[in-house]
């Protein structure tokens, strides 16, 4: 007798997370210079997803996806690239 039950379903999903300045030292790039590819299960806030990373909140000043600014509680969609803005500093 074979096996129909269903099968469970991976809920991985992938994001691209761009940045630059200290903020990329950070983010640690590894599909191009300015780009850090972040898989994980299921839906996750952005403020998840940085913990995972262990990136701390307050090295980020803005959150970008599809060309609006968005907050920490935003949950990202599968394949979607998120840029973060680090907070302008100098003297």
């Amino acid at each position: 007798m074979s096996d129909t039950s269903p099968k469970p379903s991976s809920n991985l999903m992938k994001i691209f997370l761009r940045a630059g300045g200290q903020l990329r030292e950070k983010l640690r790039p590894d599909t191009d210079h300015y780009t850090r590819k972040v898989e994980y299960d299921g839906e996750k806030t952005i403020s998840d997803i940085l913990k995972l990373i262990e990136i701390d909140q307050s090295f980020i000043a803005f959150i970008y996806a599809n060309g609006e600014i968005k907050d920490f509680a935003y949950i990202p969609l599968d394949g979607q690239t998120i840029t973060l803005q680090p907070p302008v500093s100098g003297g």
